[in-house]
């Protein structure tokens, strides 16, 4: 060591911060070199000198008294920012679990109840496999009911266009009877057709018990909804029709964002009514329901009964027609068999309609958006109206709290990850700047 290495280790000498090698390799050099060992007797003069210099000062008391009340206001300072930034922590994922919940409640991931999977996603399983139903439909409402201007047929229409049970066409079309043939034979074929017309209504209910026919039962539903998420739930009803294989007839929107309301009529397969109700009940709350049964065997036995007679006439007015040799009674035959064509026609599109009925019931929903509200006014009733609308506002905000806590169920994993996250990342940041440090 020489004599400038020796002087730049003066000072971690006399604070005792040389190692061990270092601090024998100086004290060497301090007895070989006299000039470096007047420096190091200077220099431990003076501090030992500098190391006894505060030893008969005294702080006097209102300093000493100053300097704790400064550390106690410090320390209540630290424990006010602790307590801040608590209460800062605690409302800030306060009000993030409230946005969630509001969000949630608003896309419907909260609409399920316990032992339910969630609204959207409600799914029963049908009975029965799923009918071809749009073919099948198109194809009677194209031999129902002609096709409007545009070309497009109106199902809602097709389906109840229905005629009487005896057989008379609802818009004339088809004509009265005419008068009577000059053929004596056409003439009675004519007269028993109209008798058995006369007679058939007042057999058909005994023809069908004489033969044990079975009842047939038309069904139908209706149903009142009401919704906060109207969105969601107008999707999940028409996906629920498309799961059963039904078919959307009407379906006409109407209102305001905030009070909308939807009426729909929708058909399912009758056989698919009962479980398509119990997934349609899971949507939203229902406020009115009904479901209701047609008996429709004496009309479609009657004109079963009634088109076979028709099919006998026209057979007996073809054979007639084929015989026939005089010009008059031919054209009076041809009338008269048009005129069994367009009765037949009109029975055969009867019978589709009641096949359809039978094969399809019809649903009427009426959807509404908003929450449900009892018809009591907060007016003009004394304590007895202020105290339901308090308990009714008390009901609401603990239904918005189960929702938190539901809420703080659906999103524990995801802030879990994110706490472990935050925390791995924080104690990197503090071993990396302890090591900076040190």
């Amino acid at each position: 060591m020489n004599c400038k290495e020796f002087l730049q280790c003066l000072d971690a000498y006399l604070d005792g911060e040389l190692a061990q090698p270092e601090r024998e390799a100086f004290l060497r050099h301090a007895q070989n070199c006299s000039a470096c060992a007047d420096a190091l007797a200077h220099a431990e003069a003076v501090h030992a000198a500098l190391s006894h210099l505060n030893d008969d000062l005294c702080v006097p008391l209102p300093a000493q008294a100053a300097w704790r009340a400064a550390v106690k206001r410090e320390a209540k300072r630290r424990k006010g920012r602790v307590l801040t930034r608590a209460l800062s922590a605690f409302a800030a994922a306060f009000v993030v679990l409230a946005g969630t919940t509001a969000v949630f409640r608003a896309t419907g991931v909260l609409d399920f109840d316990v032992d339910n999977a969630p609204a959207a996603s409600v799914h029963i399983e049908p009975s029965a496999p799923r009918a071809e139903y749009y073919d099948e439909i198109t194809a009677a409402v194209d031999e129902i009911q002609p096709a409007t201007a545009n070309g497009a047929v109106d199902p809602a229409q097709a389906r109840h266009a229905l005629v009487e049970a005896d057989g008379a066409v609802a818009d004339g079309g088809a004509g009265a009877q005419t008068a009577a043939p000059e053929s004596e034979d056409s003439a009675a074929g004519v007269n028993a057709l109209i008798a058995g017309d006369e007679s058939s209504a007042e057999t058909t209910q005994e023809s069908e018990e004489a033969a044990g026919k079975e009842r047939l039962l038309a069904r139908s539903a209706t149903r009142e909804m009401r919704t906060e998420n109207f969105d969601a739930t107008h999707t999940s009803i028409l996906n629920l029709v498309e799961e059963y294989g039904g078919n959307v007839v009407n379906d006409a929107v109407s209102g305001q964002n905030g009070a909308r309301s939807a009426v729909m009529a929708v058909d399912v397969p009758a056989d698919e009514l009962d479980a398509f109700l119990e997934a349609l009940d899971f949507v939203a709350e229902v406020t009115y329901r009904s479901v209701s049964s047609e008996d429709i065997s004496a009309n479609y036995y009657d004109a079963q009964g009634r088109l076979e007679t028709l099919r006998l006439e026209k057979d007996r007015l073809n054979q007639l027609i084929a015989e026939a040799s005089d010009a008059a009674a031919l054209a009076e035959l041809d009338a008269q068999l048009d005129e069994v064509y367009a009765q037949i026609d009109t029975l055969e599109g009867k019978l589709r309609g009641f096949d359809n009925q039978l094969a399809y019931a019809r649903v009427d929903i009426a959807l509404t958006e908003g929450a449900h509200l009892e018809a009591t006014a907060i007016t003009g009733d004394g304590d007895g109206a202020a105290q339901q609308g308090l308990t009714r506002s008390l009901e609401a905000i603990g239904a918005f709290f189960s929702d938190m806590g539901v809420s703080l169920a659906v999103i524990a994993p995801y802030a879990g990850i994110a706490v472990l996250l935050i925390a791995l990342v924080w104690v990197g940041v503090f071993l990396y700047n302890r090591r900076r440090r040190d």
